[in-house]
């Protein structure tokens, strides 16, 4: 029995070495081209900290995600799969022990800490030899957060079992979600720091703003003034550098409330909706996928299109470089979702070959007589409103812009799918594959500034019912 159990141990070590091995070498592909990124080792692992990965935001005026790493290993023989438990949902119920427990509790009090569980996928494969297996075929991966984890679950409960919901599958998919998930979050935690509240009246005005259906009231009120005028009122109580940051954020939803508002008011006359998005050029794609405020602006053309038998809806990305190979791949995928999540609101999308001047501007038409609404100009660093560009640039120009790059049309949806895609980006098809519902416990909870893309999870949904969101504690 004691050989045994030894035999035993040694398989567990060599299991858990081969399982931070393989960490690594994912976070080496997945991350390919995203320079620069930083995976490091911690050494010793006394923080339950195994990896400290620092991924760039891809966008200047954003910071950079960090994530830290826990990385456990184990076999198909020694999980069970369970129904009943804390999260109402299928789980791997893992015996971590409750010393481990304990550790990960305050680890995870310290900052955000998530959780990749490595199943041994073959347990025919003795564990010495799992390195000589590619790293995509050693184990099937799947993450939690711990922070949220320990939030919402009375984990005193379970011993030392921990539950991790059976399909929140980690993959490159899920991998590129993570980094939008925080990033959006990390995007607009300036809005609920401590400076924000200590001016009551821009607090009420960012809780108008992001929200829905008052957003629209607010912008029916001031217009462009609430950019050019009203914002700026709150400059001389606020560090620069922080009003900056802030003025920029509730400028973007204000201004999104600008144009949604002129969607609604000439709804009966718009059939067709085309736009070219900068936004694809930089992490600022991850506004589609995680922010309230680009949920509400994406919805808006599926909202006036209800009933229309022939309506258009349009949008070209274009890809941050001409050959999506050299682009980063979680920025790829990152656009495959925007694709899916654009699909489940009514509208086409193509990914185009960006153009070789002027990639940032914004290019649109309305149809029905209505033209062009303005919108911002993205650089790699920086972002300015175009209210004014109305004078500056022909309707012609726009048209002809948005169908010289419908012409350079690298990816649809219609044209191959998610095996074209996999191709284009070079990549796996498995790759591309999400989970068939929304994860639990993956992203950082939803607020008045982030949203979790549902439509994405499951098969060829539409649109879903919309849910009211919770408010920041914050707000409350």
């Amino acid at each position: 029995m004691n050989a045994n159990r030894s035999r035993s141990g040694i398989n567990a070590e060599q299991r858990g070495a081969a399982a931070e091995s393989t960490f690594h070498d994912l976070m080496l592909l997945w991350l390919a081209n995203m320079a620069p990124f930083h995976v490091s080792k911690t050494q010793p692992d006394t923080q339950k900290i195994d990896y400290l990965v620092r991924i760039p935001s891809l966008w200047r005026a954003a910071d950079q995600v960090e994530f830290r790493w826990q990385i456990k290993s184990t076999d198909n023989e020694k999980i069970r799969l369970v129904s009943e438990g804390p999260l109402d949902c299928l789980c791997l119920r893992y015996e971590a022990g409750r010393k481990m427990m304990e550790g990960l509790y305050e680890a995870s009090r310290t900052g955000r800490l998530l959780l990749a569980l490595a199943v041994q996928r073959d347990t025919e494969v003795p564990a010495y030899d799992l390195m000589y297996l590619p790293p995509t075929d050693r184990f099937d991966w799947y993450v939690l957060d711990l922070e949220e984890y320990f939030r919402r679950v009375e984990w005193q409960k379970y011993g030392g079992a921990i539950f991790v919901p059976a399909h929140n599958r980690l993959n490159l998919a899920t991998f590129s979600l993570l980094w939008s998930a925080h990033w959006v979050d990390g995007f607009f935690r300036v809005l609920v720091g401590s400076d924000v509240f200590s001016v009551p009246e821009l607090a009420s005005d960012i809780r108008t703003v992001f929200d829905e259906r008052s957003s629209l009231e607010l912008v029916r009120q001031y217009r462009w003034d609430f950019l050019q005028r009203r914002l700026p009122r709150y400059r001389k109580e606020l560090d620069p550098a922080e009003f900056a940051k802030i003025n920029f954020r509730t400028g973007l939803a204000g201004a999104l409330g600008i144009i949604r508002e002129r969607m609604h008011d000439a709804a009966a006359c718009i059939d067709v909706v085309r736009n070219y998005c900068p936004e694809a050029l930089f992490g600022t794609a991850n506004l589609w996928l995680f922010s309230t405020c680009y949920h509400h602006f994406m919805k808006a053309t599926y909202d006036i299109s209800r009933g229309k038998s022939e309506f258009t809806s349009e949008r070209l990305l274009p890809l941050p470089n001409e050959d999506a190979r050299l682009v980063p791949r979680v920025q790829l995928v990152t656009l495959w979702h925007v694709m899916l999540r654009y699909r489940a609101l009514g509208t086409s999308v193509r990914l185009v070959t960006p153009p070789s001047v002027g990639a940032g501007a914004d290019y649109s038409y309305y149809g029905g007589g209505i033209g062009y609404f303005p919108w911002i100009s993205l650089a790699e660093n920086s972002a300015s409103w175009e209210i004014d560009v109305c004078s500056i640039r022909s309707m012609a120009d726009n048209i002809d812009f948005l169908e010289a790059r419908r012409r350079e049309t690298q990816l649809t949806l219609s044209g191959g799918g998610r095996k074209e895609a996999a191709r284009l980006f070079g990549i796996r098809e498995e790759d591309l594959v999400l989970p068939d519902r929304t994860p639990v416990l993956m992203f950082p909870k939803e607020s008045i500034f982030v949203r979790h893309p549902v439509e994405l999870f499951g098969a060829d949904r539409l649109v879903l019912p919309q849910q009211p969101l919770p408010s920041h504690p914050s707000w409350s």
